[in-house]
């Protein structure tokens, strides 16, 4: 035990107990971390730059003012415990990774200082001494298991949410659609379970949001797709200017809750696909328009055939 004094409190801190709280926490953090970032672990790698952590938490007992207490010290001593447990790792991964270990830190210690505020009924506060923290009363482990709980629940949690959203990400493309001279830009997601194709011409489909082509379709197209009844392909193509007639197509599909409908469809220019690998430029392609939200949130306005972007990713 070791007693810390300042003109106002005096301090009982037990280095067995700061340096198992801190054991605990750091290993707990470094293995969220690893799990947010993809990141292979070993155990004993992780335990290595756990004890790191602990042994620097003993920066409490120096002097105050102490060039360990810096904050450039501190950085040193993450990024240290970082390499330590995950090194080789590249640039960006490195920075991605001390990013998520703050994160997970900031979200375990806040979780810890609520958990000590709801739940602590006898008189204490918390301190800083020598850049720490330092809790001037009992110690209750269950604070801890509720800082490790958080760090848990972003380790599995998190990365089910990250990984989905990256999937997804990577799976988007900017795909720029060329009708009668006009070019519209969409973002499309490739849609493995899109297997469309117009029957006559055994063409692949993308199906696009009706809105996202507002501007360049004539209005008795927009009226067919948008009026909700059947459409009737001879009836439209009469209405219409030769050149979109001949572009018009009649696409039968199958979904949830309908079977055996039609979706009018319209052959472009061509389409290009963009993506990380380049632009890719299709001439034989057909335009299937819906009329509704093909996500919620916002994030594409297409879905692309996998036939398309066999060569694109």
């Amino acid at each position: 035990m070791i007693v810390l004094n300042t003109a106002d409190y005096t301090a009982e801190v037990y280095v067995d107990a700061v340096l198992l709280v801190n054991f605990i926490m750091d290993f707990f953090i470094l293995w969220a971390t690893g799990k947010l970032v993809g990141l292979r672990y070993r155990l004993f790698r992780l335990v290595s730059g756990a004890v790191l952590g602990a042994l620097y938490s003993l920066v409490v007992f120096f002097p105050e003012n102490t060039l360990l207490a810096s904050f450039i010290a501190k950085v040193i001593c993450s990024m240290a415990m970082v390499l330590i447990s995950y090194a080789p790792l590249t640039k960006a991964t490195f920075i991605r990774t001390m990013g998520y270990l703050y994160v997970v830190s900031f979200a375990m210690g806040g979780a810890v200082i609520a958990a000590i505020y709801l739940t602590d009924r006898t008189p204490g506060s918390i301190q800083v001494w020598n850049g720490a923290a330092v809790l001037t009363g009992t110690f209750n482990y269950m604070w801890l298991t509720i800082g490790l709980g958080v760090a848990i629940l972003l380790g599995y949690s998190g990365i089910m949410y990250l990984r989905k959203n990256w999937i997804q990400q990577s799976l988007i493309s900017e795909v720029v659609v060329c009708l009668m001279g006009h070019r519209t830009s969409l973002l499309a997601l490739l849609d493995t379970g899109n297997q469309l194709v117009e029957p006559v011409s055994n063409l692949p489909v993308v199906v696009v949001e009706a809105r996202s082509m507002q501007q360049q379709l004539p209005e008795n197209i927009w009226n067919a797709v948008t009026g909700g009844d059947d459409i009737k392909i001879p009836e439209l193509a009469s209405q219409l200017d030769p050149r979109w007639s001949a572009r018009l197509r009649m696409i039968p599909f199958n979904s949830v809750g309908r079977s055996h409908g039609l979706m009018l469809g319209l052959r472009p220019d061509y389409i290009e696909i963009r993506n990380k690998k380049g632009t890719t430029r299709i001439n034989g392609a057909v335009i299937g328009l819906v009329n509704r939200v093909l996500s919620k949130e916002g994030k594409y306005e297409a879905l692309l055939h996998p036939q398309l972007v066999q060569d694109s990713y």
